[in-house]
Order: structure tokens, then sequence, then C-alpha cells
């Protein structure tokens, strides 16, 4: 797993040094093994001479000496994974090297499931070479309805007693048997990809349309439903339940990379290697800009089953409205590149939201001020609530005798979000209302263009419905002890329609003295040294106040707000302030945590194996701790970054050890060491900024020079 071409062919030529060594020891023959039709094993003795015994390799420099015009490439792929990145630009160096009229030709050991997959990137390959951007079917009809939803497939699959689909029959049949109220679409993992891209459903049509001709042995798309039929049964065996499970998130896996290899092609990226630009970037080095792509295929492999469960319908606790059904109607017609089939746009503002335990600023329902330091935080406001927030830092001037205080924004959220009439909405599912739509490890320009693009979306709804907009907002039943989702109709101006970086670039053309960034910060995302640079890179002489956006105003805006506090305690100049706003100052809101042991007492104040080691690699270690604690406590109000760590913890430490369990455990130690993680580079950085200038190196540069910090950061464990 893994090997590259050089290796495996020298490991095949030393294969066939043993196999002349051991004839020459049998009087010339080997001992071989074969298989009948029914599946009988016997062995035989083989006469074998220098001649008969050929690597690949030799096997087609042999027909190409003969005079055949071939050319070979050797591809290592592991038996059912999805190809790596590295694998792609490797078929796409030869096909893009191939003539025009070149046949190319695929194999691996069944010529089915990896064979089948390279059949798919020859294909996209191909179209985008020979007819240009954007990737076309020419002379074809592709239907995007019956691509998408009927998803029509050559053979069905079944399961063997390991796990494995087996192909038995070859007649055609829709996904629509597997399940009548689940499809491709259905997996909100293809959805989210989908719309990272400008032409992403364009690719991923022409992408569905080239599946469907390649299919002769294998649908890809039909193997990930086969699977999900498959894991959906009751009382299977826990073992063939966790074969298929890992089976069909390769297959996934594989449909993902798939969906971002199209969109990759129809982008400029690869002109160059087709002569029609200049403008050449490999499909590996094109996926490393996108690290939310890389976070989409990491989340398979770590949680697959909530990729593959048939979502019950009287499991819902929240469902939207579905007696208008125009408004159904509505939804369901909707195209565009973000603002989809399916897709809603809902009020960000929902029932049982955090709020200020004393301070309310109006259309802001949860604002922090950490005690002693400048720095505020707040859920995502309103126009006007951030209006309020900003006037009440003193960010503008409105009597003409105020000095006007600067103010960095920092906007921390993954998610999509559009203003209309001054209101925040968020894009959600229909059939999913109160998930997030979080793309975690996105850039903060790629979440703008995606914003601006649901923006265009939504224009274009507008004016095709005459000025009108459907929107939704949740709402709470006491009765029931269910929210519902709730459509309901509002009358729209084109100006009304705002993204969050153009509403406070209109703030600071107001006259508010304000830096705004979007740099995506949430408690699901990996911790890196370069987050850290980014939010200290915000910090100046010229700025008064430093206030942060997420979601709810409190969660990962907490490690933010630490690092910003513990960037401004190193400063010489910096005074601790009085804080005279009490009523809103950060104070703990989470649960106590009944301590019962001296390890209880020792984990609830951070002392955990790893992070006592780190503080012995440290400079200052020690002291670089008891600073971050003490940080940590005055942002308690926004989030309490140990107590996080501990919880994780604890939920572990409980959980079952049934089969069923094991996606549970996963998820618990992952978030649990991504907390630790961020507190491992709290201490580290208040490190850093002790021992240097902080102008000469980056904190991310600084670690780099560091390779023992990178390797206690890479192997904390939670559970020790």
């Amino acid at each position: 797993q893994g090997i590259g071409r050089d290796r495996v062919e020298r490991m095949e030529a030393r294969l066939k040094e043993d196999i002349l060594r051991e004839a020459e020891r049998y009087d010339g023959a080997i001992m071989v093994i074969h298989e009948t039709d029914n599946g009988e094993i016997f062995d035989a003795w083989e006469n074998v001479n220098n001649e008969a015994v050929l690597t690949p390799l030799e096997v087609y420099k042999c027909l190409d000496s003969e005079g055949l015009p071939i050319k070979y490439a050797r591809v290592p792929i592991t038996d059912g994974k999805a190809p790596k990145s590295s694998d792609f630009d490797t078929v796409a160096f030869n096909v893009a090297a191939a003539c025009k009229d070149a046949a190319l030709v695929f194999n691996c050991q069944m010529g089915r499931g990896r064979t089948t997959t390279g059949t798919v990137i020859a294909c996209l390959l191909r179209l985008r070479i020979n007819h240009g951007r954007p990737i076309g079917m020419p002379a074809i009809q592709n239907n995007h309805e019956d691509t998408i939803d009927a998803d029509y497939s050559s053979g069905e699959e079944t399961m063997d007693h390991n796990g494995h689909l087996n192909s038995e029959s070859w007649k055609p049949h829709t996904l629509t048997e597997l399940h009548p109220r689940f499809d491709i679409n259905d997996i909100l993992l293809l959805r989210k990809i989908t719309r990272l891209f400008d032409n992403g459903i364009e690719c991923r049509q022409i992408l569905d349309t080239v599946i469907d001709k390649c299919s002769a042995l294998q649908n890809i798309r039909q193997a990930v439903l086969q699977y999900t039929k498959v894991i959906s049964q009751q009382n299977m065996e826990p073992r063939v339940r966790r074969v298929a499970l890992n089976r069909g998130a390769e297959y996934l896996e594989r449909y993902l990379k798939l969906i971002a290899f199209s969109a990759y092609l129809g982008s400029e990226a690869f002109d160059g290697f087709c002569g029609q630009g200049e403008t050449k970037i490999s499909f590996k080095n094109w996926l490393q800009q996108r690290p939310e792509i890389q976070t989409m295929k990491w989340s398979i492999r770590l949680r697959p089953g909530r990729f593959f469960t048939v979502p019950d319908e009287h499991k819902a606790t929240c469902q939207p409205l579905q007696s208008d059904v125009t408004m159904e109607a509505i939804v369901k017609a909707r195209n565009g590149s973000v603002l989809g089939k399916g897709s809603i746009l809902k009020m960000y503002f929902f029932p049982g939201q955090r709020r200020s335990s004393s301070m309310n600023f109006r259309g802001t329902p949860h604002v922090i001020k950490v005690d002693g330091y400048p720095v505020y935080s707040m859920a995502t406001p309103t126009v006007d609530g951030a209006r309020e927030v900003l006037s009440y830092l003193g960010c503008k001037d409105t009597t003409g005798r105020d000095i006007i205080q600067k103010v960095v924004i920092t906007d921390l959220r993954e998610e999509v979000v559009v203003y209309i009439k001054g209101t925040p909405f968020v894009l959600r599912e229909l059939d999913q209302p109160v998930d997030t739509l979080k793309h975690v490890g996105i850039s903060g320009p790629m979440v703008e263009n995606i914003e601006a693009r649901l923006k265009e979306d939504i224009l274009s709804e507008v004016k095709q419905l005459e000025g009108r907009l459907l929107l939704h907002q949740e709402e709470f039943n006491t009765a029931t002890n269910q929210c519902s989702v709730l459509g309901y109709w509002e009358h729209i101006d084109l100006e009304d329609v705002m993204t969050p970086a153009e509403v406070y670039s209109t703030l600071r053309d107001q006259g508010y003295c304000i830096d705004y960034k979007r740099i995506p910060l949430t408690r699901e995302r990996e911790a890196l040294a370069a987050d850290v640079d980014s939010i200290q890179s915000s910090i100046n002489e010229s700025s008064r106040y430093y206030l942060f956006i997420s979601h709810t105003g409190y969660g990962g805006v907490a490690y933010a707000m630490a690092i910003t506090c513990l960037r401004l305690g190193a400063d010489a100049k910096f005074v601790m302030e009085q804080t005279a706003e009490t009523h809103f100052v950060s104070s703990s809101l989470t649960k106590s945590v009944s301590v019962k042991t001296f390890t209880d007492i020792a984990l609830r104040q951070g002392d955990y194996r790893d992070i006592l080691n780190l503080t012995r690699a440290l400079i200052h270690g020690p002291k670089s701790k008891e600073e971050v604690d003490k940080v940590i406590d005055r942002c308690v109000g926004a989030g309490d970054l140990r107590e996080d760590i501990l919880q994780y913890r604890k939920a572990l430490r409980d959980c079952s050890h049934d089969d069923d369990d094991d996606e549970a455990r996963s998820y618990l130690m992952d978030m649990g060491t991504k907390a630790l993680r961020r507190y491992f580079f709290l201490i580290t950085f208040r490190s850093y900024v002790h021992c240097t200038s902080l102008h000469e190196v980056t904190f991310a540069s600084w670690m780099e020079a560091r390779p023992e910090l990178g390797h206690l950061c890479d192997n904390l464990k939670l559970d020790r």
C-alpha cells in the first residue's frame, strides 16, 4: 500500500530472480498454485526458463520491440482504495502526452474497480483536452435530472460473507429501488463539495454522465448506494457491517475525489498541461490549496457511518412545514451554484440561542468582553446590532467631539452567510434545516467567494419571482417540544442583499473606523500554527479594540480571543485595564465538574501528561502555561478550553466499547485531541512571544525550526 512504480517494478524483478533461482534447485521447475472454476485450489509443477518468466514491464517491452505502437505506464493503486492525488496527476500526464487518436487501456487485478476509476479519469481528461473549458459532452443530450436522480447502473451488486460487493446480474435498475426516499444527493457531503466550486454543478453533471458511460462492470455511484443499502440492514453481523462500512467509505471518497478532479479540469489550473493557456498547476497542488476538501476526505474516514445512514423521518426533532406545496416546489426547483435544489435560506437566529446575561444589544444575542483586555466577541449580529456594538466601542464620532477608536473585526465563521434587509441568513438544507453546513478548513477568500455566488443566486431568483424571495425561520413549539422551520415570503429589492464583507465595507463607508477580516476558525478545525499567525497579524498599535464574530459567540471564538490577549500582553506598553462593564464581562457559563480525585483536580488545571512534557521542552514553559491558564479563565464567558478537553475525555472514558460506538469514540477522540492541540498551541505561542521579537519570525516558522515541538504536537493523546 502506497508503493511507487519504481519500487514495485524492482520487487517484481527480484521476484523473477527468486523464481529462476528456485527453478535451478528443482531441475527447471517451480511449484505453482492453480484454482478451478469451482474454486478448488491445487498445486502443480511448472517447467520454466529465463524466457518464460517475465515481469509486466518486460512483457510490454517485448511487445514494443515487436513493433506494436504502445506506451506502458505503471500506476500502483491499492485495491479498494481511492487513487491518491499524485495518481490522478500521473494518469493526467500520460493521457495529455498521448496522441489524440490513441486508445487508452486500463487494467487492474480484476479489471473492475480500479480499472473503472481509471477509465472515468481518462474520459474526463479527453473531454477537457479535446474540447477545452467548460467540459462538455459533444453531441450527447445530457439530462441532469436523469443523471443525478435516476442514477442508472448496469449491474446489481450483493454482499458476500466478507462484506464485499459481488456482481450477480447485469439487469439495469434505478437507485430508488434501494430505498424509495434515499438517493446519492441525500449524502450532504456531496452537496457541500458541489457548492464549493463556481462550476460545481456542471462539472458534476459531466462526471456523472461519464460514470454512466463507463459502468459496464461497475458504477461508482451505484456502489455507494449499494453499500448504504447493506449497512442499513437490520441484524447484520458486526464484522460484516464494519467491512461494508469501510468499503463504502472508500467508494464515497473515490467519488468525492472525482468530483474535485472534474472541477479541477474545469478550471484554468489545467490549461498549461494541454496547451490551452499558461497556468500549470498539478491536481495535488491544487488540492493542497483547498484544505476544506482534505477535511471532507478525513471526515469520511473518521465517521463513515453518518454518511451511510438512511434518515429516519420519525426521529427528526426539527421538521420543516410541508403544508405549502408552492414553497416546497420553489425549493426543489432551485438550481443556483450555491442556492441549489433543496436549499433554503434560514434566519440565523434560533430558539434557545445563548444570550448575554445582563448587557443586551438589540440584534446581537451574545456579547462578551475579556476582563482586563480590549477584546470582545459577539454572536452573528444584524446590521443594526453591529452598528450598536461599534457605536458603543466608540469607533464613530457621532457628536464631532469624540475621539474615534479603531476596531479590528475578525469574522471566524466557516458557514456561508448572507444579509437580507439587514438580517443574517444562513444556507441550510430543507430536509436537514438545523444542521450546519460548515466547510471545515476553508479559507477566508474561498468562503467569501461562495457568499458572493450565493448573493448572485438570490438576486437571480428574486428577478424570476418578480421581487419576492422565499425565506425560512425556526420556531419552537412548547406543546410538542419540537422546533419547526417555517417558510415565508419577503419582498426584496436588489440592494437588500449583501454579503458580510459588503456589510462591513458599507459600515466603513458610513464613518465607522474598522478593519474587517475573515479568518475561519471553529472547534472542528484542526489547530495550525498558520492560524495563530493570521490572528496575531491583525494586532497593531493603531487599533483600540478587537472584536470577534462567531456563529453563537461561544466556543471556538475563545481560542482566537486568547491568542489576541497573549499577544497584547507581550507588548511592554500594554497595561491591564480596569473593566467598568462588569455586567457583561466574561464569567463561567459552563457546568461545574465534580472533582473526586487528585487526577480530576490535575486535569481540570490542564496538567495532562503531554502538556507537562511540553512545558519541560519550552523556555519559560511552566510560566507560559500559568499565564495561558489565567487568560483562558478570563475568556471563559466565550468558552472554556480546559473544560472542553476534560469533558471530551470524560465522555470518551464513559463511552461504550460496543461496535456501534466505534464512531462515537472516534468523534470524541478527534474533537478532544483538537481541543488539546489548541491548548498546546496557546502555551507554545506564549513561550514564543517570551523568546522572540514578534516582527522577526512568524510563529509558524518558529515552530518549524523546532521539530521536537512538532513531534509532541503530532502525538498528543487525550487519554493520558
